[in-house]
């Protein structure tokens, strides 16, 4: 009989490694698994960009909104803490867009820069997580008009 390389195939997921399950052990919970309400999934209209932008600021938003869910001097971590633009990022991702399809960041860049910073990361590095919290909630008002 021919080989079709299907007898070597393992369709069980690998046991994880261990430091793997240190994390999960130390944190309390798997990395990423940060749940989105369903409601902020909901598909949008191609022709608005700012309605998207929105979305994704919103989304960006919920994957920080507790504290031990935001991160300084890094994107992202890997017990999936993110900081501002790691938000961001991730939040693209989940509706399979482009980040530069997008106007999220500049929203959030034109609030940062109006608090003196030059890009989002000094603000997200050299602020308080309530003050990048205010900002996502300054940006989304902006989206929102």
């Amino acid at each position: 009989m021919p080989f079709d390389g299907v007898a070597g195939l393992s369709l069980t997921n690998p046991k994880p490694s261990m430091w793997t399950r240190l994390s999960h052990f130390v944190t309390g919970r798997a990395p990423g698994h940060r749940a989105v309400p369903a409601y902020l999934l909901l598909p949008t209209p191609a022709a608005d960009p700012d309605a998207l932008s929105l979305q994704i600021l919103t989304i960006g938003r919920s994957l920080i909104e507790d504290r031990k869910d935001w991160v300084q001097r890094r994107y992202e971590t890997r017990d999936g803490r993110r900081c501002a633009v790691g938000a961001l990022r991730a939040a693209s991702r989940m509706l399979s867009i482009r980040p530069t399809e997008s106007g999220a960041s500049a929203f959030l860049l034109s609030v940062a820069t109006a608090r003196g910073y030059c890009d989002i990361e000094s603000m997200n590095d050299n602020s308080t997580h309530r003050q990048v919290l205010s900002a996502f909630d300054e940006a989304i008002a902006r989206a929102s008009r």
